[in-house]
């Protein structure tokens, strides 16, 4: 288990080889594309970011659940959110 995990992306680069190599009559269909495609982002993914395609999920998460910009770190553009909304 511990080689699968070590050479997956390897192993992904090897499964959209093996589409791209298929008849062109199986390559046409929907699910094939689909595959090539979603196969395709993750090892473009992976490549670039350096990091497996499961922790995408995790860095989403953290980008959304971070604090809004205070009062004090960016004067120029910081709006007091009661002040923009009319909020006694």
């Amino acid at each position: 288990m511990e080689l699968l995990a070590e050479y997956h992306l390897w192993i992904m680069i090897a499964a959209l080889v093996g589409l791209i190599l298929l008849p062109q009559e199986h390559r046409k269909k929907k699910s094939i594309l689909t595959l090539m495609a979603v196969l395709a982002f993750s090892i473009g993914y992976e490549v670039i970011m350096s990091e497996p395609v499961t922790e995408m999920p995790g860095r989403v998460t953290r980008f959304f659940n971070q604090e809004g910009a205070q009062e004090t770190e960016n004067p120029h553009y910081y709006s007091d959110p009661e002040k923009r909304y009319g909020k006694p």
